[in-house]
């Protein structure tokens, strides 16, 4: 179980939020309501994971995120974000924050976005390999571990969520060096204008001098990816333990 800082300007998210975790085993070691307190914050308590809001007072969730980074790039901040607020999740991303949840907040998505990040973190199963939990199958998913983006593809991907996608790769192009993997997991067949389009964005990151790589687990998924990708302008594997940038 994990120690975990929340951020938040709102004392009913908070509360919410502590209720949340404590129920499922983790402890609340300290709380904020702006940047500036999450900063002195985490120094003194150092904790496991931050979950971040984004609008607040004094100081913003992106450059409170950018501030604690510097001094602890260690840290496993995870946003938390209304719909609108899409870009500066980016952002935040971009700048070290491991993961995102939009709100509304349910008890389901933060336990499992906690989890994930705290497995990369120990080293356990990465997303995307044969040990992923089962029944998981977010339509999108986008993280930073350890400098590398990690986008998620779940099979019920559609073209809102690749609106979602393009957003986060407008603000990938500006990060040198960029390196992206595309977790396709175990989907066996997307439809052919969602692939296009997926396949159109990876490659417009690979164009700006991107590293974009793929990764499946479905081997007839990963010949569809191939007959798609004659000029191999990404790579794709099968295992996470295979990708070197």
């Amino acid at each position: 179980m994990a120690k975990i800082l929340i951020v938040d300007d709102s004392v009913i998210m908070r509360r919410n939020l502590k209720s949340m975790l404590v129920q499922a085993g983790h402890t609340i070691v300290g709380e904020a309501s702006d940047g500036v307190e999450a900063y002195r914050e985490y120094a003194r308590l150092l904790p496991d994971l931050v979950t971040m809001d984004i609008t607040m007072p004094v100081m913003n969730g992106i450059d409170a995120v950018k501030k604690i980074m510097a001094t602890y790039p260690e840290a496993n901040i995870i946003m938390i974000s209304a719909l609108d607020q899409r870009n500066m999740v980016f952002e935040a991303i971009q700048n070290g924050a491991k993961h995102y949840i939009l709100k509304p907040v349910t008890v389901e998505k933060i336990l499992e976005t906690i989890d994930e990040v705290l497995k990369i973190k120990s080293g356990a199963p990465a997303p995307g390999t044969e040990n992923q939990a089962v029944g998981r199958d977010e339509p999108l998913a986008i993280e930073n571990r350890n400098g590398i983006f990690l986008v998620r593809i779940g099979s019920g991907i559609s073209q809102e969520k690749l609106d979602e996608l393009k957003t986060a790769v407008q603000g990938f192009l500006f990060v040198k060096p960029l390196r992206v993997v595309v977790d396709f997991g175990g989907i066996g067949f997307l439809q052919e204008d969602i692939l296009q389009r997926l396949l159109g964005l990876m490659r417009q990151m690979h164009e700006a001098g991107g590293a974009v790589k793929a990764l499946s687990h479905n081997h007839s998924f990963i010949e569809t990816l191939k007959q798609h990708n004659p000029d191999s302008f990404f790579r794709i594997h099968t295992e996470w333990s295979q990708i070197v940038f």
